[in-house]
């Protein structure tokens, strides 16, 4: 009787936990619900759990089992039996002997079903297949709710990190140092906090890229301002030596940090180049100081003269290393090449410009037909000859013009500030 119970309780409580999963599933096709599976099947499992339960605390007495026997024809035969098993009598006794006689001789009376219904049984299958069918079924929102996970699990990753690096900042606070450089301190936390802050309100791949960017622009600039408190603290031997090495180490730890970022968000697309400032093909092609790389051609690695392969981009010669993606090797992409050269530039080209200067040398009359003529020196670039200021002017103003109409991502405007304010200082 108990064992019939507990399956027929089973099947209901299943039924009920597959309806849950079941709503579960159907919630998770219009809401980014990531863990709609796993809830699902806690569902089945609480609703078990839930019947063992309720079988421990209401299982099927003795008593309760002799009245269920009368209920096959025995008109409380066994009942009364049982409840007289512990006495003794003539009248007791013989009827005992009755109940036990009918028992004996109507047997075949006795059915305890332990299967239960065909119906319970197959509302259950229904539901749980409709529970998996739907937990299989693609749809934007689980695309969504994926992406969510993976970026929330990411971005845990990061604040974990950041919070290891300001508990390292704060311990270098402690040490002696000048109010200027405790203030210094300060700043690279809240800094850091205020990364903790957009990683939490991250809710996209876009927003965690542009967290992460930002986080890698912050751990360059700080190893370079621990390298400068270092170096104060060296010239006027302000602290320990174990209390200097330890700084020395946060500083190299971060500046790999931002290394290793960098590297990583190369390597995922745009091709960029690291090292001294290059000579690029980037559009029609601006010159700067060095010579080196690709533009918007093939990012190129290795060592090697320095001749750019960019699209209309001016060519150089010297030696330099292009480096595309994460360290060097080979790939391609969008990017800027990097490199040096001894002979000092203090002017860019503009494409397609009147060249005006007596600098250049060259057939200047004999290349209407090209964007570049070759010249004593290499490769020139028709164009003008046009200063670093005011070239540098003309970016700012870009950029400060997209900042007013908010084509950057959110928080990138500070970093833009500072980033052209370093050319005014």
């Amino acid at each position: 009787m108990n064992i019939a119970d507990l399956l027929k309780k089973s099947v209901s409580a299943l039924s009920i936990g597959a309806g849950a999963g079941l709503l579960f599933q159907v919630v998770a096709l219009f809401a980014p619900l990531y863990y709609a599976d796993l809830y699902m099947i806690l569902a089945f499992l609480l609703a078990e759990m839930a019947v063992f339960v309720v079988m421990l605390i209401k299982r099927t007495t003795m008593e309760q089992a002799a009245l269920r026997m009368d209920g096959f024809g025995f008109d409380e035969r066994i009942v009364t039996a049982y409840e007289h098993l512990d006495e003794e009598g003539a009248l007791i006794r013989l009827q005992r002997e009755d109940a036990m006689k009918q028992l004996r001789e109507h047997r075949e009376r006795i059915q305890i079903p332990l299967r239960p219904s065909l119906k319970r049984i197959g509302l259950l299958f229904l539901l749980i297949v409709l529970s998996v069918g739907l937990s299989v079924l693609p749809s934007g929102a689980k695309d969504r709710a994926r992406e969510l996970h993976s970026v929330q699990e990411e971005a845990k990753e990061k604040e974990d990190e950041i919070e290891e690096i300001i508990e390292a900042l704060e311990q270098l606070a402690q040490e002696e140092l000048t109010e200027e450089q405790q203030e210094m301190l300060r700043e690279m936390t809240e800094s850091l906090e205020s990364s903790i802050a957009e990683y939490q309100q991250a809710d996209s791949d876009k927003m965690l890229t542009a967290a992460s960017q930002k986080l890698s622009y912050k751990y360059e600039n700080m190893s370079s301002q621990l390298s400068d408190i270092i170096q104060d603290l060296q010239d006027g031997a302000g602290v320990s030596v174990v209390s200097a090495d330890a700084m020395q180490e946060m500083a190299d730890r971060l500046k790999k940090m931002s290394d290793m970022r960098q590297a990583k968000s190369d390597g995922s697309g745009t091709g960029q180049g690291s090292g001294g400032q290059g000579d690029a093909g980037d559009g029609n092609g601006q010159s700067g100081q060095g010579d080196t790389g690709d533009g918007n051609g093939n990012g190129q690695s290795g060592n090697g003269a320095g001749n750019d392969d960019g699209q209309n981009g001016q060519s150089g010669n010297g030696d330099g290393n292009g480096q595309n993606g994460q360290g060097e090797g080979g790939g391609s992409g969008n990017g800027r090449g990097d490199g040096s050269n001894s002979t000092p530039h203090d002017y860019i080209s503009v494409p397609n410009a009147v060249a005006d200067s007596g600098n250049l040398t060259g057939n200047v009359g004999n290349h209407e037909t090209s964007e570049y003529f070759r010249a004593q020196n290499g490769l020139n670039w028709e164009g003008a000859h046009t200063s670093y200021e005011e070239v540098i002017g003309s970016y700012e103003q870009n950029a400060y013009e997209g900042i007013a109409a908010q084509r950057y991502p959110s928080g990138m405007e500070d970093i833009i500030k500072e980033y052209f304010a370093s050319f005014n200082n």
